[in-house]
């Protein structure tokens, strides 16, 4: 009979092999033409399953990838729980109805031409391509082979649009904030992911060599690394929300009564951090874009280390400081940690996810005081927490990234890592393009908006909050909660009104 051996696909699985029959005696004519039919039989047999092998790969690659593009999707609930919680009780129905038009808006303006301009592939103008992709606009040119990662990269371009809608919560108009994520999701944000992430993109890790930024200066350049989104995404809605910030400008009383703008829900404040650090685990391990469980298990740990080392940084800190143990700032530290480990997450070593945590912690506390030294009013906290942190992302990656990592997660088999200031160089210059290019095409979005229908609120109207005067209604029930019912809303805002008086 046959013998089974083992022998390695091309891939790294093995698959089966049958070879010839082995026998010491010589085998009769009728013998070898019954074998020779064996052999072919087994021979079709293999290459059916060499196919069934890669379309059960192929299979198990799109559910991986929607399994985390639904852990992404379900960071819009932390978001919104984080927002709720951060913002007075009086705008609590305002900044849910955002979250719930972020993802709505961001889908239909991802499917029609968010996706098309991130990574469609039929700009045939080389040197445009490498700005934008063209082509399969609303999905016209995909099939359901490869929706999934429609879906994924849906589910991120929503995530860059929502960090803005924190950092402008309390006074900006309900339509001022649908228009940018109209721009966000629908052409800002799909550059900036072309860039990074298409094959096309002229910062992108995965062009080939000699297509590579640096290339000219080293021919075994690896590109832009940015793993999971700390430049592409954060810092991309983080430099959306400083934008907002200065020119929407502070809540009425923001600087006068500081107090009275605290969270008014610590609750779920830590629900929203706790379900988003869960979420990052889809953000960052499903970014390996494969059924890779080697590549994601190590993403995993980091992802893992970086948050939890900034939160005990952070709260440490606090407590040294001021001698308090500051909830804010452990949550906040946390999101911190998230973000800083979002670029490298796959190519830093465990004990520097550690590193790269502390001091994002760090860079988190100094840019929220660099906003409130400058009067920026940022109710979440969201410039700190995406855009610095998003930075120190990226550039952390230029100090840790091994170059023995970076070739496990990329194509990139003479990486130097951080052998060399090169990759560094790089990484400026991709958070420095990113800040040019969100800074800009902001300010002329908010600057029209500006000039026709207006940024914010009037007065009157975030006196009263926005629930009342957007929604007609409440988020608590008379009552309901101690010193959140409507005639303690009316209350306050009739104090707000005796102080500017």
């Amino acid at each position: 009979g046959s013998v089974v051996e083992l022998e390695a696909d091309p891939q790294g699985s093995p698959q089966r092999r049958f070879g010839p029959a082995r026998s010491r005696k010589k085998a009769s004519p009728w013998l070898s033409k019954y074998a020779e039919r064996k052999r072919k039989k087994a021979k079709m047999t293999v290459e059916e399953n060499a196919a069934a092998i890669a379309t059960l790969n192929a299979n198990a690659t799109q559910i991986w990838i929607l399994i985390a593009g639904f852990l992404v999707f379900w960071m819009h609930a932390g978001f919104a729980m984080l927002e709720a919680g951060s913002v007075r009780a009086k705008n609590t129905i305002n900044i849910l109805f955002k979250n719930i038009g972020t993802i709505s808006i961001g889908a239909i303006m991802y499917f029609t031409i968010g996706y098309s301009f991130a990574y469609g592939q039929k700009n045939h103008d080389e040197k445009v391509s490498r700005f934008a992709g063209a082509g399969d606009w609303a999905l016209t040119d995909s099939t359901n082979e490869s929706k999934h990662m429609w879906f994924f990269q849906y589910a991120f371009a929503a995530t860059a649009s929502t960090i803005l809608s924190g950092g402008i919560a309390g006074r900006a108009k309900l339509e001022m904030y649908f228009i940018c994520c109209i721009f966000l999701t629908g052409f800002i944000y799909p550059i900036v992911s072309h860039w990074v992430w298409d094959t096309n993109g002229w910062l992108s890790a995965f062009a080939p060599p000699y297509k590579r930024i640096g290339y000219d200066t080293d021919k075994n350049t690896c590109g832009f690394i940015d793993y999971a989104g700390s430049g592409v995404v954060h810092l991309t809605g983080g430099v959306a929300a400083l934008v907002g910030t200065i020119f929407v400008g502070s809540r009425t009383g923001r600087w006068e009564c500081p107090e009275h703008f605290a969270a008014h829900n610590y609750a779920l404040v830590c629900i929203g951090v706790l379900i988003l650090w869960f979420g990052w685990y889809g953000f960052n391990c499903g970014s390996t874009l494969a059924f890779d469980g080697q590549v994601a298990s190590k993403v995993a740990v980091t992802t893992t280390l970086s948050p939890a080392m900034a939160s005990i940084t952070g709260s440490l800190l606090m407590y040294f400081l001021k001698h308090k143990w500051d909830i804010t700032v452990a949550l906040n530290c946390v999101l911190a940690g998230l973000v800083s480990i979002t670029a490298g997450c796959s190519v830093v070593s465990d004990w520097h996810a550690i590193f790269i945590g502390m001091i994002g912690a760090l860079v988190y506390l100094g840019a929220s005081n660099l906003m409130l030294m400058a009067q920026l009013d940022d109710p979440v906290d969201a410039v700190a927490v995406h855009g610095a942190c998003g930075i120190w992302g990226c550039l952390a990656v230029g100090i840790f990234a091994e170059a023995s990592e970076i070739k496990n997660a990329y194509d990139c088999p003479k990486a130097e890592g951080n052998g060399s200031g090169l990759q560094f160089a790089i990484q400026l210059a991709g958070v420095c393009a990113i800040i040019a290019w969100v800074g800009i095409t902001m300010t002329i979005v908010v600057l029209g908006i500006k000039f026709t229908i207006g940024l914010r609120v009037s007065k009157e109207e975030e006196q009263r909050g926005l629930d009342v005067s957007e929604h007609g209604d409440v988020a608590y029930a008379k009552n309901s909660a101690p010193g959140l019912d409507v005639e303690m809303a009316k209350r306050n805002a009739d104090n707000e009104k005796k102080q500017e008086a």
